[in-house]
């Protein structure tokens, strides 16, 4: 599946395909409002890390055939897939034949989080009004995503402009939320209480540079210049990686203990905005630094904070913000930090940043992942317990009495389908598509929320992680090192 390439995810997560496929176009979107109408709206928030995922499993429920086309419209951190459903893979309330997946992933897991909990209207597009003002379009025709694998082909439409700028859009409310750590990261009880979060799947996350860092780094270490094979993939040590994310206007020179080639041998890094589930993961189990929200959930305390600068809240302001002397960017969505990165890359300057291993690395790209201490973020590195910078992503639904999710409908039977495909690694290993350049990566399925747990497999030759940060085998906190599922 090509849904996750590192230069497609820059222009939205646009797949970049030959051959002419038709879409189902907005002006089929007929609904007059949110539960009214032949078509079943789901409405998502959160997690840019998983946007990947969450739309592979949104195309899997869609009708495939003559007649039965697929679009996806998006302006940076929002998206939605419109098809017809498929009767055999979801059931949908009576009279509702097409579906509407939206994803809101502006400001990241925090998103995902609050909107939820306080049931907040967030800005979704609108398929009734982007037809007419879908301004500045880039349309792709797509073929199959995956080759001969079970995911239909769409056609994707990329607006330009801001995200949020209401020509496109209307408020609407999220009742499912996603986040790459559990709620109590984001804040104090407050921030969570009205949530049932449930664990969904383990992400691998890797440490990302700009390709000009990963070359010099293979140079010092004796390997293959320009390789990306897994052996000659170079690394970085725990304090290395913890130095580049706490000290502001280091070197790589300093850093690394030796002197570099570089052009420019500052460090610039592309981080997350403090409401990312991303940046919670580095901040609590790779940077290893204090949690930037007040009241969240601290995996260590006393210790050194990530560096921080302003914040880049769509794309454009990512390409402004990203600039020689403006050493750290808080970028709102992955797809920032990819803006970010490559526009140092092109300008000469060396960046580091914070993404998962869902977005991959091309040959011809201008990001690469480098090991941490020694060992690649693959299935096997996680699998045997070696690499452990990945995080357990948590489902987040309201309870309650205000707009819960399990009386919203459709919503349930969604659920089903969603945590179905995700607990499933033949599911996974289709999310995730073809292998980085050093081996499988992305999301792993967990051991531990399946029933029966499987026998433990250590070798990592599917999409499993047989180690839970389950408490007691139910309850998700990240801060608990990994441990064997069947406990």
């Amino acid at each position: 599946m090509k849904l996750n390439k590192i230069s497609l995810a820059v222009t939205g997560l646009c797949a970049a395909f030959a051959g002419p496929v038709l879409a189902l176009p907005a002006t089929d979107y007929t609904n007059p409002s949110e539960f009214v109408g032949d078509t079943l709206n789901i409405r998502t928030s959160g997690a840019t890390a998983v946007d990947p995922g969450f739309f592979a499993a949104a195309l899997r429920l869609c009708r495939t055939g003559p007649g039965n086309q697929i679009s996806r419209y998006s302006i940076s951190n929002n998206a939605v897939l419109f098809c017809n459903i498929d009767p055999t893979r979801l059931t949908a309330p009576a009279g509702k034949t097409k579906l509407a997946f939206y994803k809101f992933s502006q400001g990241g897991s925090g998103g995902g989080v609050q909107n939820v909990n306080f049931a907040t209207p967030i800005p979704f597009l609108d398929l009734s009004k982007i037809s007419a003002n879908c301004a500045g379009a880039t349309v792709t025709a797509s073929q199959d995503l995956d080759g001969t694998g079970p995911l239909p082909s769409f056609v994707d439409t990329l607006c330009t402009g801001a995200f949020n700028n209401g020509l496109n859009t209307s408020l609407g409310v999220s009742y499912i939320g996603v986040s790459d750590v559990e709620p109590q990261f984001f804040g104090g009880p407050a921030a969570y209480n009205n949530l049932q979060s449930e664990s969904l799947a383990s992400v691998i996350f890797g440490i990302p540079v700009t390709r000009n860092v990963f070359e010099e780094l293979q140079r010092l270490q004796g390997l293959v210049v320009g390789s990306l094979s897994e052996a000659n993939m170079p690394t970085l040590s725990q304090a290395q990686i913890t130095s580049l994310y706490t000290q502001q206007q280091q070197t790589w020179s300093a850093v690394l203990g030796q002197q570099t080639n570089l052009a420019d041998d500052e460090v610039y890094v592309a981080r997350r905005v403090s409401t990312s589930g991303t940046q919670k993961t580095f901040e609590a189990l790779i940077a290893r630094t204090t949690n930037s929200s007040p009241g969240g959930r601290q995996c260590q305390s006393d210790v050194d904070q990530f560096v921080s600068g302003p914040n880049a809240a769509d794309n454009t302001a990512a390409n402004s913000l990203c600039v020689a002397g403006n050493y750290v960017v808080n970028n709102s969505g992955s797809n920032q930090v990819l803006t970010c990165m490559n526009k140092h890359q092109a300008e000469g300057r060396a960046a580091i940043g914070v993404l998962s291993t869902e977005y991959k690395q091309e040959p011809n790209g201008q990001i690469r992942f480098v090991k941490a201490n020694g060992v690649a973020p693959t299935y096997r590195g996680v699998a045997s317990g070696q690499y452990t910078y990945y995080g357990d992503i948590a489902l987040n639904t309201r309870l309650g009495s205000n707009l819960p999710t399990a009386t919203a409908l459709g919503y349930a039977n969604y659920l089903v389908a969603l945590k179905n495909g995700f607990a499933n690694p033949a599911t996974i290993e289709v999310v995730n598509g073809a292998n980085q350049t050093f081996g499988p990566s992305g999301l792993v399925a967990l051991d531990a929320i399946a029933s029966p747990v499987p026998p433990a497999d250590y070798t990592g030759a599917t999409a499993r992680n047989p180690w839970s940060r389950l408490v007691g085998g139910t309850t998700l906190n990240n801060c608990q090192p990994g441990k064997a599922a069947a406990y």
